[in-house]
């Protein structure tokens, strides 16, 4: 939702996860955000940002986007989604018209931007991000903005994250069963990295990979631009079910197990340490007993799986990613201790745990990277407002001047 208020405007987000729903409200200003209600639940009807079951998944939805409002004290009435990067395609493009003029102006770049939407709507493909990457006259090299340059024909290639017009058009019904409506959509690594990396990091490049549950979205960020987003069917459900299979237990304590000691650094001292569960559901009450070395293994090669996945994914898509210097690893499972440890070693870059830093009065037990993608969506929201405000301010300087030469001529 969008609304303006005394303290800036009134936004909110749903972030669609396998595992999760998280709604958040929140009020965006030139000074900060500020978190006014979230709700988090337990996903369900929802499989990676796509609706498998409608009346399920529609309860789930209420119930989610009703804690964020008694929260905050009022109802909303619009709302951002995060869509999985499992959902999603990116391609790159370039696409041309004639310049209606003797210089490039708003309207060419209109009319090129709408060519795009026309030809990835004949696909049946609903557009969520269209990124430009360099524009181009003629058979001149490229240009950053060609505004006011002159020529006969304008270039320009895209950066396009689209997903299917199904897989939207279900979201939105089900969001309408809710009482509310679709505002917009973000791709969720891309919102994530907009929580969790600092502006060099951005600058620079950053691959960003958020692990979910069913499945992991990484995108590719160089030069403040997303280049490349893509996912990997493995997701932390793929290591609970490692676990319970092991083990022979049921998911529930297998996720707990993880979420408890889940760690790739064991010491010498630690590795023969066992742990030790009771099954209460059992006839005989009996202990499942392994050690930490080999809870370490199974979460580990699982984890090995996944990096590897992300990187052939990466290099068949011939991005340059061996020139980004930083990895940065969100979500859920990056609670696993040593886990930035092992990307750093597989991809060889220096890798972090990416944490949202862009929140500094907000309730702590948010602020995590299971959340970094809801986050994001709101410095997204932010970023708009803040592009608002701008261009109202430079429209209404421009009408006081026109104002101005208006009375200096009448006198």
């Amino acid at each position: 939702m969008t609304k303006n208020s005394k303290k800036g405007k009134i936004v909110s987000c749903l972030d669609m996860g396998s595992s999760k729903l998280i709604c958040i409200i929140a009020s965006v200003s030139n000074e900060h955000i500020e978190i006014l209600g979230y709700g988090h639940k337990e996903s369900r009807g929802i499989n990676a940002s796509a609706i498998s079951d409608m009346r399920i998944a529609q309860k789930s939805i209420i119930n989610v986007i009703a804690e964020a409002e008694r929260m905050a004290g009022f109802n909303i009435e619009k709302l951002m989604i995060g869509i999985s990067g499992s959902q999603v395609i990116s391609s790159r493009k370039e696409f041309g018209c004639k310049i209606s003029s003797e210089v490039v102006k708003d309207v060419d770049i209109f009319n090129l931007t709408s060519k795009v939407r026309s030809d990835f709507k004949k696909n049946n493909r609903e557009i969520i991000h269209m990124i430009p990457m360099y524009y181009r006259i003629d058979d001149s090299s490229a240009v950053i903005n060609p505004r006011f340059m002159t020529g006969a024909n304008l270039f320009a290639k895209f950066h396009v994250i689209s997903t299917s017009q199904t897989t939207i058009r279900n979201i939105e019904n089900c969001i309408k069963r809710c009482q509310v409506s679709v505002n917009n959509y973000m791709v969720e690594p891309y919102a994530s990295a907009l929580a969790c990396l600092s502006q060099n990091e951005i600058d620079l490049g950053t691959l960003l990979i958020d692990i979910g549950g069913s499945s992991t979205s990484f995108c590719v960020i160089i030069e403040d631009k997303v280049v490349f987003v893509g996912s990997s069917p493995i997701g932390g459900d793929l290591i609970t079910k490692d676990i319970a299979t092991i083990l022979g237990v049921n998911t529930s304590l297998a996720e707990k197990i993880k979420n408890l000691n889940g760690s790739l650094f064991i010491s010498p001292i630690e590795e023969k340490e066992i742990i030790k569960y009771r099954l209460q559901d059992s006839v005989s009450d009996s202990m499942i007993r392994i050690t930490r070395i080999e809870l370490r293994d199974i979460i580990q090669s699982r984890l090995e799986e996944l990096f590897e996945s992300v990187k052939l994914i990466l290099e068949k898509s011939k991005i340059p990613y061996n020139l980004v210097p930083n990895i940065v690893i969100t979500g859920g499972v990056a609670s696993i201790l040593g886990i930035d440890k092992l990307a750093s070693e597989i991809f060889a870059k220096n890798a972090k745990i990416g944490y949202p830093t862009k929140f500094n009065s907000a309730p702590s037990e948010i602020i995590n990277p299971t959340n970094s993608c809801a986050l994001g969506m709101l410095v997204y929201l932010r970023n708009q407002y803040l592009k608002e405000k701008s261009k109202e301010y430079n429209e209404n300087k421009g009408n006081w001047f026109k104002r101005f030469l208006d009375k200096v001529v009448a006198v």
